[in-house]
């Protein structure tokens, strides 16, 4: 019973963080939207700080799951593996409105400064990972690996993010497939291209 009731207000408090930042959702509230007495929260959560932080590795171990499940799977080639990847990193950002992660960034910058971390060491070893098999294999180009790890990045903090999507009236997955077109045309050798054309012709 006790677990259920940290559950779901983990569950109430990642949709109303997300949805209206987390200084905009009072402790009553979130109670109040859990069912439950402000007592029996905090003794779950002694803080909202807490609560957050929990949220947030809850989150980042959910992503770090995902990318181990995608780098495991070695029945699907390699540029399918990165591609995955680029597209968990980027719905696992998209879920957020921008005012929830300008508070977590100013209130809670240690739990921020987790995250990136992981973002930028772990999902960059995961794709430094996928890029050296490539290379090995002659799919993907002999350029350097922190160049397409930095170009990666990019494509997931500047462009597949829903302002971008907002400005160019296109949905996520549009955009998706259009960078990962130009992206694989880039850096796919010429038997990247053509096993990447076989598999979706196929």
């Amino acid at each position: 019973m006790e677990n259920q009731v940290r559950e779901r207000i983990v569950d109430q408090s990642k949709e109303l963080f997300f949805n209206r930042g987390v200084r905009n959702v009072t402790m009553d509230e979130l109670a109040s939207a859990c069912g439950i007495s402000k007592k029996t929260l905090y003794v779950n959560f002694p803080s909202k700080e807490e609560l957050l932080h929990y949220i947030m590795m809850q989150l980042r171990d959910e992503l770090v799951e995902r990318v181990r499940c995608i780098l495991s799977d070695t029945s699907q080639p390699v540029f399918s593996r990165l591609r995955d990847v680029i597209n968990a990193v980027s719905l696992h950002s998209m879920q957020f409105a921008p005012i929830f992660l300008e508070d977590v960034k100013r209130f809670q910058p240690g739990t921020w400064r987790e995250l990136q971390a992981y973002k930028k060491n772990g999902i960059a070893d995961a794709i430094r990972t996928l890029i050296h098999d490539g290379q090995a294999q002659g799919y993907i180009r002999k350029l350097p690996e922190n160049f397409i790890i930095h170009v990666c990045f990019a494509l997931i903090d500047d462009i597949l993010t829903p302002e971008t999507m907002l400005e160019l009236s296109m949905p996520f997955h549009d955009l998706f497939e259009h960078l990962m077109s130009l992206f694989f045309e880039g850096f796919l050798t010429e038997d990247g291209k053509k096993a990447i054309y076989y598999i979706e012709s196929s």
